[in-house]
């Protein structure tokens, strides 16, 4: 796993920790705590990944399926940022819709 991998994971789990924080889990047994962190990374992730695939251009699903095999963490940013028009603001739309939606 590179750099920038573990650096967007941790993005993510900061973000889900936040969250979850605002959504007011205090009390919470820590393995409960636990099991919705992953469940909520998890259902993060599935979101900008339908994202993804939403904006990116058709033509350019074969090259993505190929660079999933076999290209870097870093590579597929750059194929991200290259491919999909406004890339970072698209990912914050993602995120802020998912953060509404969560805590309603």
């Amino acid at each position: 796993m590179d750099s920038n991998n573990n650096d967007t994971q941790s993005v993510l789990v900061q973000f889900v920790d936040r969250i979850l924080e605002e959504k007011g889990i205090d009390g919470l047994d820590t393995e409960v705590v636990a099991q919705m962190k992953k469940d909520l990374l998890d259902r993060v992730e599935d979101r900008i990944n339908a994202t993804v695939l939403e904006l990116l251009p058709v033509e350019k699903m074969g090259e993505l399926n190929e660079l999933l095999d076999t290209g870097s963490d870093q590579d597929i940013s750059t194929f991200y940022q290259k491919h999909i028009p406004n890339f970072n603001e698209e990912l914050a739309k993602t995120l802020f819709s998912f953060r509404t939606l969560y805590l309603g």
